[in-house]
């Protein structure tokens, strides 16, 4: 069946999924030679059409990146590093891969590290052995060359390049959370672990488009009326573009509900219709806003704007916008390049946890000592991140309070 054919039958499908409203991000500064740019379309390219007309996003897209999610302090307001400092990280190798001719070398190599670490002494970290050792290095691997980046960090408003600070509302959410959980072992139930465990989902949204060393690959296919993005855990994102309205209020979904437009050679997609299921799990993890979504769900909005720049590049920016959770909207531009070295998306089938869930359980009621023990062990660092964050919230709000 063709890609056009299967985006035709795929329309059928009542599958749709959600953005929140997105606005562009004007981006400045000068990439250097073989750096990828943001800045908008190379000059004097247009970008391919569709018989339908419309400009041609289609083929399988590599999401990867090594810029940061949140800006390092030094680089202040910066959005680009300069040539010196670019150099700099490289010699570092910030930019290293794994070339094609290394890659089965360097994975083995990979995987008895992996394996070493799963025999480390206990460190009294919660999890510590069993970090990064759950899959072996075939779902890291990192074959292909991604085009450098300046780009001091991928948020680029606030112009700091930082996460806007949680509210009080969430902040407050997360401490009764914690109290509901003292005395608790972490597997009196399942619904004490988190939604990725359980095979829920995967990250949602925007995490789904970004992408990891896991889950890079995004097919995008289309056909008059819709986009579809085929996601390497097996979900399907139909995107109408036909200008229907929004599902009712009171319908939603884990992705939410998504509805596409073409500004230019920009396919803009608003995403709504979130449910409140998606703040399970851990209270922060290193890349909670795209890992463990914080919130609501009924008050997030994303939009997402995808731009050909060039026949390999697509600029990908997002903008994540919920007043019950972050203090003030935040937008972030990630790069997609052409992956001309896969030719279709394996699924991602997470049957791990549906068998390996009763096994959870049971280990964790076998000892329940044991058990205690390591959940206690978790609670001093989410304690930490928690008055990590209410001191970024105090922070924000006396620097609000002194610019009256």
């Amino acid at each position: 069946m063709s890609h056009r054919c299967l985006a035709a039958a795929l329309g059928v499908l009542a599958a749709v999924s959600a953005v929140v409203w997105l606005a562009p991000v004007p981006v400045a500064g000068q990439a250097p030679t073989g750096v990828a740019k943001t800045t908008g379309a190379t000059k004097d390219w247009a970008p391919p059409r569709t018989p339908w007309g419309a400009p041609d996003l289609q083929g399988m897209w590599d999401t990867r990146t090594r810029t940061p999610l949140e800006r390092p302090k030094e680089f202040g307001t910066r959005e680009f590093m300069t040539d010196q400092e670019a150099a700099e990280r490289a010699r570092r190798g910030g930019d290293a891969v794994i070339e094609d001719e290394d890659a089965s070398d360097a994975l083995e190599k990979a995987d008895v590290r992996r394996a070493a670490q799963g025999d480390a002494p206990d460190d009294g970290r919660p999890g510590y052995r069993i970090a990064g050792a759950e899959y072996n290095a075939f779902w890291s691997s990192d074959p292909s060359r991604l085009k450098a980046s300046r780009r001091t960090s991928q948020v680029v408003d606030p112009p700091d390049g930082r996460i806007p600070p949680l509210t009080r509302e969430v902040l407050t959410r997360f401490e009764a959370r914690e109290a509901a959980r003292r005395g608790r072992g972490e597997s009196d139930s399942w619904e004490d672990r988190n939604v990725m465990e359980r095979c829920l989902m995967r990250p949602g949204l925007p995490g789904e488009m970004i992408g990891s060393g896991q889950f890079p690959a995004k097919e995008i296919v289309q056909a008059p009326g819709q986009v579809t993005f085929v996601m390497s855990h097996g979900y399907v994102r139909i995107v109408p573009l036909d200008g229907r309205p929004h599902v009712g209020r009171a319908i939603r979904q884990w992705n939410g509900d998504s509805r596409g437009r073409w500004e230019g050679n920009t396919l803009v997609v608003e995403t709504t219709n979130f449910n409140d299921k998606q703040n399970g799990g851990p209270i922060m993890a290193s890349r909670r806003p795209l890992v463990f979504y914080l919130g609501s769900g009924e008050t997030l909005r994303v939009v997402e704007r995808f731009t050909r720049l060039d026949p390999e590049t697509i600029d990908y920016s997002y903008t994540v916008d919920d007043p019950k959770v972050y203090v003030r909207p935040w937008t972030a531009v990630n790069t997609w390049t052409l992956d001309d070295k896969q030719d279709r998306i394996f699924e991602y089938a997470c049957h791990e946890h549906n068998y390996g869930m009763v096994n959870l359980l049971k280990g964790g009621r076998a000892n329940q000592k044991l058990s205690l023990e390591e959940a206690a062990r978790e609670v001093p660092p989410r304690q930490k991140q928690i008055q990590a964050e209410w001191e970024k919230l105090r922070m924000w709000e006396a620097a609000q309070k002194s610019s009256r």
